[in-house]
């Protein structure tokens, strides 16, 4: 109802707004949702300022890094605090956050598709349909064309041996440029596309521009500290970059670079583990493969053992890898998560992504 949205409205303002700058906010959040997003007038700019960033932790509730990263900050503003823009910290999942567990009803991580946050049959289904609303409101609204948030950046880990991957949508130059610059200041950032298709389901989705922080290997429940460290210094150096890009923006800064970076992007190609005649699991990844992602590999490599001890090998004939794709990367190698989605490995290739930046 329109009561309840400027209930909503005044709670991120923290305080009452003027009538004017609620009826404005109103009546663009009650705008009908587009059919279809027009991504590209949507975007953060890489010339334009940067007003709000959103730093989002727990949206799966045992990814415990993530979560008591954003705690942290939570606790301590000052350290994301900047002068050209404003940053908000939350939790987005509690109730999973509470049970140690990566969701209550479903992944949350997989309710922000447009069409689902338009549809008030879905509001109701599920704790985190409910919240997914909620966060979208927070965010963006994300059917809008000008959201809250300029840039979220989505708090994960992962059992997987990612390292410091940082997931974004192909087409968002901006978060591309963000990311570049960690990638200078960290030799273990890489930089991972979402696949292309017309929308995401995923957090960072609901804003302007923003990203995933994928890192691991980390347990589920567990803080592991050299992780925790290397996170918390990545996002601190993206809050300065994006002070140094307003300063440049608002300076009249006018020429441009172009930067070419390497980006790893998702084939379609998932593999399961060996199962048994009654569907349950009958091998495990092969140890020669554990901990191995964004290593290269091909035909003949070790890929699962069987629970008998008998070795099954990569075959690119039998997992259908298109012959374009000519080196191939295993990601999200024995994936925690991904158990229930029988999925052991995915396969990524590696190409390039060219985009302007503010000299």
């Amino acid at each position: 109802s329109i009561a309840s949205l400027a209930t909503s409205v005044r709670s991120h303002f923290g305080s009452s707004p003027s009538d004017l700058v609620l009826r404005r906010w109103l009546g663009r959040a009650i705008r009908p949702f587009h059919p279809a997003m027009d991504w590209k007038k949507r975007r953060t700019l890489p010339s334009a300022l940067v007003r709000r960033v959103a730093i989002v932790g727990g949206t799966h509730g045992n990814e415990t890094n993530g979560v008591h990263l954003a705690k942290h900050f939570i606790r301590n503003p000052a350290l994301v605090k900047r002068s050209s823009f404003e940053t908000e910290v939350f939790l987005s999942n509690e109730a999973a956050i509470a049970q140690n567990t990566r969701y209550v009803d479903e992944d949350l991580n997989r309710c922000y598709l447009l069409s689902e946050l338009a549809d008030d049959s879905k509001a109701t289904e599920n704790k985190e349909r409910k919240r997914a609303r909620e966060v979208d409101a927070k965010l963006g609204p994300k059917g809008v064309p000008e959201p809250r948030c300029d840039l979220v950046i989505d708090l994960h880990n992962t059992t997987a041996a990612t390292d410091v991957a940082l997931m974004m949508a192909p087409d968002d130059d901006f978060a591309h440029e963000l990311a570049h610059h960690l990638m200078s200041l960290d030799k273990g950032v890489r930089i991972v596309n979402w696949n292309t298709q017309a929308d995401w389901s995923l957090c960072p989705s609901v804003g302007r521009s923003g990203m995933t922080f994928e890192v691991g290997p980390c347990p589920w429940g567990c803080i592991v500290p050299e992780l925790f460290d290397r996170s918390q210094k990545l996002v601190l150096a993206l809050l300065d970059y994006v002070e140094t890009h307003n300063a440049s923006v608002t300076a009249g800064a006018s020429a441009f670079d172009s930067v070419t970076v390497p980006v790893f992007r998702f084939t379609g190609i998932s593999i399961d583990y060996p199962r048994g005649e009654d569907g349950d699991l009958d091998g495990m990844v092969h140890p020669r493969l554990q901990g191995r992602d964004f290593e290269e590999i091909r035909d003949g490599d070790p890929l699962f053992k069987t629970f008998a001890g008998a070795e099954k090998t990569f075959s690119r004939e039998e997992y259908k890898v298109p012959k374009e794709k000519e080196t191939i990367y295993p990601v999200f190698i024995n994936e925690a998560a991904y158990y229930e989605k029988k999925i052991a490995v995915m396969i990524f290739d590696k190409g390039e992504k060219t985009f302007q930046k503010l000299r």
